[in-house]
């Protein structure tokens, strides 16, 4: 089986803000703290907000292998 984890980072301006350098940080200490690997790995990127004023978050989709789940039959 497979599961995701995000990890964002909101950044205030415009869509040209980064918020991906916290969320590559953040990523990366996970994946080490629990010695899972990634099978694939996806850039996240919302806009809220006005022209004038919008909110970016920006991030990561870690995709990973998880044991097993037994189907019910």
């Amino acid at each position: 089986m497979i599961a995701f984890k995000d990890f964002r980072s909101s950044t205030s301006g415009s869509p040209l803000s980064d918020g991906m350098d916290r969320s590559l940080v953040l990523a990366n200490e996970w994946l080490a703290k629990n010695g899972v690997r990634p099978v694939s790995i996806e850039t996240l990127t919302e806009t809220r907000g006005t022209v004038s004023i919008s909110q970016v978050e920006r991030g990561l989709r870690v995709w990973y292998e998880v044991g097993a789940v037994p189907l019910k039959p």
